[in-house]
């Protein structure tokens, strides 16, 4: 269950965290691209150093001014090592979306009156993967006037080409760079906020739902306790006058309470009324199944009361199993089997489903399933996690929910 969607949503994901998350493929990422710029760098200086020795050179005439570009090229790599940190913000990229800029249009100034020879001085790789790097960088992280600014000086930088070999102004050519630069970061920025999205909408389904079931078990015992009380007052014709006195004001009260809920949660659901759901323990056998065609066998073990949990509680055992049990039907490929182990104790209550399918990771809609029942679960208190037990092989859900309801006072 949750398993993988392919290479470009886990490359999505993977590259995404750059923009701030401190989470180890993100450290992964920045050695990474730093690497990368590195070795670029060193390719430039080789050629540099090379320009002396080669005869009848057709560039500019060698001196000690075939390494400016390098200079400038091993500045850009030490701004994008600073940039592509996890920990670097909008404010770091933005300091390094201006310096490498002007970095490059330093040098270009300076090698502008020298002779060009037959071509001139081309921009180093070093510099136009780093103007590349952190236009990407800023349309991941920075605000607008932050990336305008990073764009306006990365366009300056790419036209101060001209200043080292002017064999014509390519600005279309130099837009089109910045564009390309501004693309992937724009683009992951676009992702980012619509998981973010996603993720609070199912919270807030997740939400609508414990509040569905709320109302199907709490309406269900309020109610009960009206009728009793009205049932009482009956009787209560023939006891005490003080007791008679009292059940009208248990009934007034139980009323009230069973009105001012109704109310509350009319507001969040569905015209559609929800059916009551069923008991923990008989939604929890109900899930046991046999293997069939192209299905796993699904075992059911439930240890300890889990009929006299409270009802939200129960509600939600049963909810989260449901959710992991579906899951692992759908996304556990090749699975023979699926194993739900449930265990009340007088503090909590332990949840563990177990697949033996094949693959890792998220399923489709980037694991809102899990999101789901992570959400549920720490609205009593409780926590969740999901992951392989082996490399690439099974699948487990387990969770702890306190037996009685103890969250966090949120929702």
């Amino acid at each position: 269950m949750f398993h993988s969607t392919g290479l470009p949503a886990a490359l999505s994901r993977l590259f995404t965290s750059v923009g701030g998350s401190p989470r180890e493929p993100a450290r992964l990422v920045a050695l990474g691209l730093t690497g990368a710029m590195l070795v670029l760098w060193l390719l430039d200086l080789r050629t540099a150093l090379r320009i002396p020795s080669i005869p009848e050179w057709p560039g500019p005439p060698s001196s000690p001014m075939d390494l400016a570009g390098c200079v400038s090229g091993a500045l850009c790599v030490v701004f994008v090592a600073l940039a592509v940190r996890p920990s670097a913000g909008p404010w770091a990229t933005l300091a390094a979306g201006t310096a490498v800029p002007v970095s490059v249009m330093v040098v270009s100034a300076l090698l502008w009156p020298l002779p060009k020879g037959l071509f001139g001085f081309p921009t180093t790789m070093a510099e136009t993967a780093g103007l590349l790097v952190l236009l990407a960088l800023a349309g991941l992280r920075c605000r607008a006037w932050q990336v305008a600014a990073v764009s306006v000086l990365a366009l300056a930088a790419f036209s101060s080409d001209y200043l080292r070999e002017p064999t014509g102004l390519y600005l279309s050519s130099w837009l089109l760079m910045v564009v390309a630069g501004l693309a992937p970061g724009l683009y992951l920025r676009w992702r980012r906020a619509d998981q973010e999205a996603r993720v609070e909408r199912v919270r807030a389904a997740e939400r609508l739902a414990i509040a569905r079931d709320l109302h199907d078990v709490v309406a269900h015992e309020v109610t009960g306790i009206v009728v009793q009380a009205q049932a009482l007052r009956h009787i209560a014709e023939r006891d005490p006058a003080a007791v008679q006195e009292a059940l009208p004001e248990i009934e007034a009260a139980g009323t009230r309470a069973l009105e001012s809920m109704r109310g509350m949660v009319a507001r969040l659901r569905e015209p559609d009324e929800a059916p009551l759901a069923p008991g923990p323990a008989e939604g929890l056998d109900a899930l046991a199944a046999p293997a069939g065609p192209g299905r796993p066998e699904v075992t059911v073990h439930v240890a300890g009361p889990v009929a006299d949990l409270p009802p939200e509680v129960g509600t939600a055992v049963l909810r989260i199993v449901q959710e992991s049990v579906t899951n692992a039907l759908r996304y556990a490929r090749g699975a023979t089997r699926v194993s739900v182990v449930v265990t009340a104790e007088e503090d909590e209550v332990g949840i563990r489903v177990v697949d033996d399918g094949r693959g890792t990771g998220l399923s489709v809609g980037g694991g809102h399933g899990l999101t789901g029942m992570t959400e549920r679960a720490r609205l009593l208190g409780g926590d969740l996690t999901a992951g392989p037990d082996r490399m690439g092989q099974g699948w487990t859900v387990r969770g702890t929910i306190p037996a009685q309801r103890g969250g966090d006072g949120r929702g």
